[in-house]
């Protein structure tokens, strides 16, 4: 693929989310990793040594698919295979959704019921400040996970990649938990996605500190793969975030409405950046 062919598939994917934000449901290929990996979940009664090996069995299932379905574009013509390209990229990003999503949770004050639906903890229970700090966390982690990470393996491996890391991303969103349902059937699916996460959570820390040189003592952390970039969201913002019974990391006073509003700022920033970064890949690879 020509660099000029995948920098316009990229700023085109760029377009598409600052305008549509995400893809219906029906039509997004995302849902459906996740609509497919939750059909093997619910009809897989758990066995327990055999767990592991149905868990491994039906994530490499969930990735094939997205794999043979990132590879459609390259069966059609010029213009349509940008296109369709394009439009797969922009699936597995989330730039102004994600921004949406937080900008909801603080409409009309903090809303324990918006928040809900961007985080897997139970929100009834969380004061402001946590509820707060539940929302930092969440748009910290999405950088990563739909931003970074996902235009990071566009730019080295094309289109396949990106769309492989959002399908592993996914299986381990649905079943990668340590619990006792989830603790073999997952495993495989928390492991991959540990892997695929390694270089883009570490990576994600370096772009925090261009914002605040505090931001690297993310690296002195390790919270789980993905909490180098809630440290460093943290320590950016100099605000205390935690998530009751997990974890807690002290990096200043307790944050508000106020500091949700910084985070989004900061998301801008670092997403306008990755796109930058990912351009520029894209171009010395062609160079080279």
């Amino acid at each position: 693929m020509h660099s000029s062919l995948e920098i316009a598939i990229l700023l085109l994917a760029i377009i598409l989310d600052l305008i549509l934000a995400e893809p219906p449901s029906l039509i997004h290929p995302v849902v459906w990793f996740g609509k497919v990996i939750g059909f093997f979940d619910s009809r897989w009664k758990r066995r327990n040594l055999l767990d592991v090996a149905a868990g491994a069995f039906f994530t490499l299932a969930v990735i094939i698919f997205a794999l043979a379905l990132s590879r459609i574009p390259s069966l059609l013509f010029q213009p349509l295979y940008v296109v369709a390209s394009a439009y797969l990229l922009f699936s597995c990003i989330s730039i102004r959704s994600m921004v949406d999503h937080a900008k909801a949770t603080i409409s009309n004050g903090i809303n324990a019921e918006r928040v809900q639906m961007i985080v897997s903890r139970d929100t009834s229970r969380l004061n402001n400040h946590q509820l707060c700090s539940a929302v930092i966390e969440s748009v910290a982690e999405n950088f990563v996970d739909g931003v970074l990470a996902p235009l990071l393996y566009f730019s080295l491996f094309g289109l396949s990649g990106a769309v492989v890391y959002r399908a592993i991303n996914v299986c381990d969103a649905m079943i990668g938990y340590r619990t006792p349902s989830y603790e073999r059937f997952g495993k495989f699916a928390a492991r991959i996605d540990d892997v695929v996460n390694f270089i883009p959570a570490r990576f994600s820390v370096l772009l925090f500190a261009l914002l605040n040189p505090k931001a690297l003592k993310a690296y002195r952390y390790s919270i789980k793969l993905n909490g180098h970039a809630i440290v460093a969201m943290a320590h950016t913002l100099a605000v205390t975030l935690e998530k009751p019974g997990y974890y807690t990391v002290n990096a200043g006073r307790l944050p508000d409405r106020e500091d949700i509003e910084g985070a989004i700022s900061i998301y801008w920033k670092l997403s306008f950046i990755s796109v930058v970064i990912a351009a520029m890949i894209l171009g010395l690879c062609a160079a080279f």
